[in-house]
C-alpha cells in the first residue's frame, strides 16, 4: 500500500514539473531573437496538407535593430509557385511595464495581437485571429 502511495505521489510530482512552453523569466528581446534566429532572419513553416505545397505557409521574422528599440518585421509567404509574399507588419514582444520580462504575445503596430503558446528554437505555436497554428523550423 505504501509503495502505491509513493508511486502515485511521484507520478503527480513528475507531471507537475513538466516543461513549460516558454522558459520562465524570458526577456522580450530574447523572444524576438528566438523568432528571428542568429542571423536576424528566420523562416517558420506550417504545412496544412503535406501532399500539396500550395497549402504551405511560411512566416518570416526579420529582426530590425535600431538604437532605441528592436522589433520584428513579420511577413507571410503562401504557397510554392507562384509564391506570394505579404508583409504583415512590425511587431514587438510584449513585456510587463515594471520589468522587461515577456508576457505572452506579439503586438503589431496596427494593434493586432498574436498569443504565443509555445516557443523553442525549432517549434512555434501561436493563436492568431482565434485560431491556433503550429510552425516549425527545418
Amino acid at each position: 500500500m505504501r509503495g502505491k502511495l509513493v508511486a502515485i505521489t511521484l507520478f503527480f510530482v513528475i507531471i507537475s514539473c513538466a516543461e513549460e512552453q516558454l522558459p520562465e523569466g524570458i526577456y522580450d528581446y530574447q523572444v524576438e531573437r528566438l523568432l528571428s534566429g542568429q542571423s536576424g532572419t528566420k523562416t517558420w513553416h506550417q504545412v496544412t496538407n503535406t501532399t500539396n505545397c500550395v497549402d504551405s505557409i511560411k512566416l518570416v521574422f526579420d529582426l530590425i535593430v535600431s538604437t532605441s528599440v528592436d522589433s520584428l518585421d513579420v511577413s507571410m509567404i503562401s504557397g510554392c509557385s507562384p509564391s506570394t509574399t505579404n508583409l504583415i507588419g512590425r511587431a514587438n514582444a510584449s513585456k510587463a511595464m515594471d520589468r522587461q520580462l515577456f508576457s505572452d504575445s506579439l503586438i503589431f503596430a496596427d494593434g493586432t495581437i498574436w498569443i504565443v503558446n509555445q516557443l523553442t528554437s525549432k517549434q512555434l505555436t501561436l493563436t492568431a485571429d482565434g485560431q491556433s497554428v503550429s510552425y516549425s523550423v527545418e
